[in-house]
């Protein structure tokens, strides 16, 4: 399995524009704590930064278009 359950879920739960932006905040938090050098930290946001970007990726995927109405049924 390429994507995990949790950035299916992410992307079945957050819009285009929601995840671009977490996904851009992220970024900027990467290159903060890049410049503490604090190697855990660093580990967690890049973790994060990854699941935002693979969720973006998944919306793109004709798996997540066919399950569409899945995901705005799991949203209600």
């Amino acid at each position: 399995m390429f994507f995990t359950d949790y950035q299916k879920s992410l992307a079945c739960k957050l819009s285009k524009g929601e995840l671009r932006k977490k996904y851009k905040n992220s970024e900027k938090e990467l290159k903060q704590v890049a410049k503490t050098g604090n190697e855990i930290t660093l580990s967690k946001v890049m973790k994060r930064h990854g699941n935002y970007e693979y969720a973006m990726l998944y919306q793109k995927t004709p798996e997540f278009r066919g399950h569409k109405v899945r995901c705005v049924n799991d949203r209600l």
